[in-house]
């Protein structure tokens, strides 16, 4: 962060004055993330990435991200909340945008299977969040794209020009892209017919624990319309170990039982709702397919990373499409 832009942000949001420069915060898969030493305090700043502010209506979805944020801590939930300025949570300076958060200590789980405690909070919190009854303006719908072949072919054709790493696993997989993509485009018309207001990407990154008993529930700029049972399978599995390929059934359903003791419903078939997970991932296979490809990207680290987590979701794809049966067979089983 320029120090400029961040002494802006001081005077701006009345932080005081800065006290050292400001320290990057690791972990950010799309934003950066920086913080504030002030004379009045500590902040955290998420600085968006440009690439991604480039995208039509984008503005007006943070700030509805926000505003959903806002109301959902209205009604109990333990979010964390941007600072706003005249009812804004944005601040623009010099073609670049930024949120201003307090500071919240705590730390993040890693991507393993939780204990059974905590994923039954995170159930309990995501029951709360879909039994809040919201009309946001511009909230973000939930996104039913259709995946082109001819995208799919030319992504992995132009890797393998570039001999990238991920290329020829991912040619060799094309077939079963392909079949992902007309499953998911399937499932969408029927999980479309019945969407909740909620975070959207409620896995172990985004959110910070004081202790066992005290989740702080970050990073809200997802927010918005989804299918409740969508998302629960997909908080379920996040919180299971999906992305370490371990996925622990006690946890599993830790997270099933405390979305049921709070209300929760589970409203659609489980495969449909796991196609409609399955096409989630592959949203973000394609996005981080074109990043690792130099689309879209100001610095080098974002390439790599786009590199790392083609990698990553191309082999969580496989593991997702052999387990999914046996998934199906846990969620069915609270039906």
């Amino acid at each position: 962060m320029k120090r400029n832009h961040a002494q802006m942000l001081c005077v701006a949001y009345e932080l005081g004055e800065l006290s050292t420069r400001p320290q990057a915060v690791p972990g950010g898969l799309l934003h950066q993330m920086w913080r504030l030493d002030t004379t009045r305090g500590r902040h955290a700043v998420k600085q968006l990435n440009p690439a991604i502010m480039h995208k039509p209506g984008i503005e007006e979805a943070y700030r509805a991200s926000e505003r959903i944020a806002l109301e959902m801590y209205g009604y109990g939930v333990p979010a964390i909340v941007a600072l706003q300025r005249g009812g804004d949570p944005l601040y623009q300076v010099e073609g670049t945008s930024y949120l201003v958060y307090d500071w919240c200590e705590g730390n993040a789980l890693t991507s393993e299977a939780s204990e059974p405690g905590q994923a039954r909070q995170m159930g309990h919190l995501l029951g709360q969040m879909h039994s809040v009854k919201m009309s946001v303006p511009g909230a973000e719908d939930e996104e039913w794209r259709s995946f082109d072949e001819e995208v799919w072919d030319m992504l992995t054709f132009h890797a393998a020009s570039q001999n990238l790493e991920w290329a020829y696993i991912a040619r060799s997989m094309l077939p079963r892209l392909l079949t992902w993509s007309r499953l998911y485009e399937v499932a969408g018309q029927q999980l479309g017919r019945h969407q909740v207001v909620s975070h959207r990407d409620l896995d172990q990154k985004n959110v910070l624990w004081r202790d066992d008993q005290t989740p702080h529930i970050i990073d809200w700029e997802a927010a918005g319309l989804i299918n409740p049972t969508l998302e629960l399978v997909g908080v379920a599995l996040s919180w299971s170990g999906l992305v370490v390929g371990d996925v622990r059934k006690e946890s599993f359903d830790a997270v099933i039982a405390g979305y049921r003791q709070t209300g929760g419903e589970i409203h659609n078939t489980s495969e449909v709702a796991l196609h409609g997970l399955m096409g989630t991932w592959l949203g973000w296979l394609l996005f981080n397919m074109r990043r690792s490809l130099g689309e879209s990207v100001e610095r080098e680290e974002e390439r790599d990373l786009g590199k790392r987590e083609t990698s990553m979701t191309l082999k969580l794809l496989r593991t997702f499409d052999d387990h999914l049966p046996i998934w199906a067979g846990w969620l069915d089983a609270w039906r």
